[in-house]
């Protein structure tokens, strides 16, 4: 009787850990799931300026990088500076406003790289999502695609 319980009871044992195996922590990437970002409180990485890729310069202190809040404030790095300001959102139309940043002076590739974040900023009406990319539109052109980073 003995030897019965001990194999009924491992049976059960692994019967129980199987079941555990699929919870939905485990379901793949494309399985429909709501995804883990929005517009607003995500850390947008800028990957792309007017269709070219971005990458960081060597003398580069961090990555440029957006977040909008949900009090319609926006703030972040764009490659050499701190910025921020405003936005306006109705719909997918939207616009940054009265973006104002730190004046520290950079190498000019750095430079150059925030006078074309900025005027992008300054330009954007619209938004739209490509999975977890966040592409800003002006009049429904791409100027600018940004990542979400996971913190």
């Amino acid at each position: 009787m003995l030897p019965r319980l001990t194999s009924l009871s491992l049976a059960a044992a692994i019967a129980m850990a199987g079941g555990c195996a699929a919870t939905p922590d485990s379901a793949p990437p494309d399985s429909g799931l709501t995804p883990s970002y929005s517009l607003t409180n995500t850390y947008w990485k800028l990957t792309e300026l007017d269709g070219a890729a971005v990458t960081m310069a060597p003398e580069q202190e961090r990555e440029v990088r957006i977040t909008l809040t949900d009090e319609g404030k926006v703030h972040g790095f764009t490659g050499c500076n701190q910025v921020m300001g405003g936005y306006t959102l109705a719909g997918t139309a939207l616009r940054f406003t009265q973006l104002a940043g730190t004046r520290m002076a950079c190498p000019p590739p750095v430079m150059q790289l925030e006078s074309a974040v900025l005027a992008n900023l300054n330009s954007v009406t619209g938004y739209r999502f490509d999975g977890e990319y966040l592409i800003l539109l002006k009049d429904g052109a791409p100027v600018a695609k940004f990542e979400s980073v996971y913190l």
